[in-house]
């Protein structure tokens, strides 16, 4: 604090000026850079790749259990058909975890470089 009892001037709030492009490298304004550190340029294809891994991570959860449904000898509880909405439900959920789990992996990868 100063002698006016205000706060220094110097010591406010900086922002940077120029940000890295995760994807490309490439330096932006902090405006020009997404929540997902990516470019304009470069945002649909990072998106693309995500979209991929939470396909992958979607389907590792769902294949068991659709395994185990076309396994069951006895389907009392539901017909067959009947089991498409949990098995839909469990690609839902799926995905989602695979979501979290690709924006985790990516702001992992992003803290280590």
């Amino acid at each position: 604090m100063s002698a006016a009892g205000g706060h220094d001037a110097d010591k406010g709030i900086r922002f940077q000026e120029a940000v890295q492009c995760v994807a490309c490298g490439s330096e932006f304004r902090d405006a020009e850079i997404g929540k997902d550190g990516c470019c304009a340029d470069c945002r649909p294809r990072m998106k693309r790749r995500s979209r991929v891994g939470q396909h992958l991570i979607a389907s590792l959860v769902t294949l068991p259990f659709a395994i185990w449904v076309w396994q069951l000898d006895k389907l009392d509880v539901l017909p067959r058909p009947a089991w498409l909405l949990p098995l839909m439900a469990a690609y839902y959920l799926g995905f989602r975890i695979g979501r979290e789990l690709v924006k985790g992996y990516r702001r992992w990868q992003r803290s280590r470089s």
